[in-house]
């Protein structure tokens, strides 16, 4: 029997405060969207299975269209919003840089609510990132930002001779039992241990050790760490990629990557753990 009062699990429900916070996110993200030449885009809920690219992720949820094609409720914007603006709306505007506030869904039965902005220059990235702060900034809160570059990851890997799959499992003890580079590589976290490590890395490695460097200098950002061996957590990430997080939250997460044959970078913020953030900060200032 199901209960009158209950809700699939995974699904979202938001009143009151935290429909009200919900809503004040939105709206200040979008006010730095429109203050930056951004437009908005939404993209449908169904979408043809085969555009989901991994379509054989067991996470999509499947349907059945009128003809009987396979359509999938929305799994990724990113790849959606990128196709349509490429393959759709190509030929009518020459807009590189847009922005959309919807959902995601997953299996069984998860709802995740974004807010996303991709940008159809990769050689936009520094701008990209400092947008993400800028916005997360703007509703008060100043969680860690952590820069990683995947391309070090894939370079070790090619040095050790793996491939980066195998690689990306390994245990952090069995890194450490290796040692050489990769353990100094594993404890670097600070702009100065990063400064330090490339004086002395492998030659193989310092272009891309100077490009995470320099990314954290564009971005001026107080609370950055890096992780130069962090894998991509999305798998058409390719280059830099950065995360914000409070706690075992990640707030906001974008990066690098290359879809439809294009290089371009974004970043998307999951609004329903801000919201949740928020509601924790006004909770403690209330008991305070």
């Amino acid at each position: 029997m199901i209960l009158e009062h209950e809700i699939p699990q995974g699904s979202k429900l938001h009143f009151g405060a935290s429909a009200k916070i919900k809503r004040e996110v939105e709206h200040a993200a979008c006010e730095v969207f429109y203050e930056n030449d951004f437009e908005e885009i939404l993209t449908p809920c169904f979408v043809y299975l085969e555009h989901q690219k991994n379509f054989s992720n067991r996470n999509i949820i499947r349907l059945s269209s009128q003809n009987n094609h396979q359509i999938s409720l929305r799994y990724d914007s990113t790849i959606d919003a990128i196709r349509i603006i490429t393959k759709r709306l190509g030929r009518s505007t020459n807009q590189k840089k847009w922005f959309y506030i919807q959902p995601v869904y997953s299996y069984p039965s998860n709802e995740i609510h974004q807010i996303g902005a991709e940008c159809l220059n990769a050689d936009e990235m520094s701008e990209t990132l400092r947008l993400g702060a800028s916005i997360i900034n703007r509703l008060g809160i100043s969680p860690v930002l952590q820069i990683s570059n995947v391309k070090i990851l894939k370079l070790c890997a090619q040095d050790m001779g793996m491939e980066v799959s195998k690689f990306q499992k390994m245990h952090i003890d069995d890194i450490l039992s290796i040692g050489g580079y990769l353990e100094a590589l594993l404890r670097i976290q600070t702009k100065e241990d990063l400064e330090n490590f490339i004086k002395i890395s492998p030659n193989f490695l310092k272009a891309e050790l100077e490009v995470l460097l320099k990314s954290g200098d564009d971005c001026d950002y107080p609370r950055v760490i890096f992780s130069p061996l962090d894998f991509a957590p999305i798998e058409y990430y390719n280059d830099l990629v950065f995360r914000m997080f409070e706690g075992n939250h990640t707030l906001l997460l974008g990066g690098k990557y290359r879809i439809e044959d294009t290089e371009s970078c974004g970043f998307g913020i999951y609004t329903d753990d801000v919201v949740d953030c928020l509601m924790r900060k006004d909770l403690r200032k209330n008991n305070g």
